[in-house]
């Protein structure tokens, strides 16, 4: 494997406490109420003059989110429970869903958080970039497969130069963790400008931060079709299994041996030509 051993122990913890976590929710009962009323108490953010602060709760976790190297920091569940409280709040107006979708005041309201937190995320990935250009150093130095993984994944995007802020957007617009692909872009040239990929970025992380806004209504949408009541239970499930499924991809993209790939297609472009 090509990933570095004690960064394998970080993930298995991290796997380890997401699923303790599930277990908890669902085998104890004073666990899961007291998660429950804990997204309750995220209803009441969105109406009024708390619209404001939902916008800086949305920016600020999502900036913190993205900072955080390789730590799973939850704006995903924040988003989701802001979402989840602008659709309450028309719910609370005597709105069924199907009025909402079409209401352009939520569409308004619900795009401010998106946006905000999409402009949150992709200001927060210049930590990434940053410490991407100072690894650069260590890695002429180091032996460090996961450093030379990251180096060799930022010269394979750099190989294809009309296509990076593709890339970027591409990434950007997934829930996988998008902080590799911007420290290994810094690290592949040292004179690669961050704000080159700023806008393409912050459209890419617009989709991610909509789609966790929508969440909750696209739960409801799936469980209205198949007949089973939507609750607090069902949503706090599916968030878990979501962070399982984000954890898992973000550990095959350090997994995978980047530096031997990019080697490996210099060679064959070489003897081609």
């Amino acid at each position: 494997m090509a990933v570095d051993r004690k960064l394998t122990i970080v993930f298995m913890v991290f796997y380890i406490l997401t699923v303790l976590y599930l277990l908890l929710f669902i085998l104890v009962k004073d666990f899961q109420e007291y998660i429950i009323n804990l997204r309750i108490e995220m209803v009441i953010i969105t109406e009024g003059r708390n619209y404001f602060w939902a916008l800086l709760i949305s920016f600020l976790i999502c900036f913190i989110g993205s900072a955080s190297i390789g730590f799973p920091v939850p704006f995903p569940f924040v988003l989701l429970s802001l979402g989840n409280s602008l659709r309450l709040k028309y719910v609370n107006q005597g709105l069924l869903l199907n009025q909402i979708l079409i209401s352009g005041m939520f569409w308004l309201e619900l795009m401010g958080i998106a946006f905000a937190g999409g402009l949150g995320s992709i200001l927060g990935e210049y930590t990434s970039f940053y410490i991407g250009k100072k690894a650069r150093k260590v890695v002429e130095i180091s032996k460090s497969q996961t450093l030379q993984n990251i180096e060799g994944f930022g010269k394979l995007i750099l190989n294809n130069p009309k296509l990076i802020k593709f890339y970027v957007f591409l990434v950007a617009a997934t829930p996988i963790s998008d902080d590799w692909l911007f420290m290994s872009i810094a690290m592949g040239d040292p004179n690669f400008k961050f704000r080159k990929i700023i806008l393409a970025g912050w459209l890419g992380k617009n989709i991610t931060t909509t789609f966790y806004c929508l969440l909750g209504v696209f739960i409801e949408i799936g469980l209205l079709a198949i007949n089973i009541e939507v609750n607090d239970i069902s949503t706090v499930i599916t968030e878990a299994i979501m962070l399982l499924v984000t954890l898992t991809i973000m550990f095959f993209i350090l997994a995978f041996n980047w530096q031997k790939y990019f080697e490996d297609k210099r060679k064959n472009k070489l003897s081609k030509t």
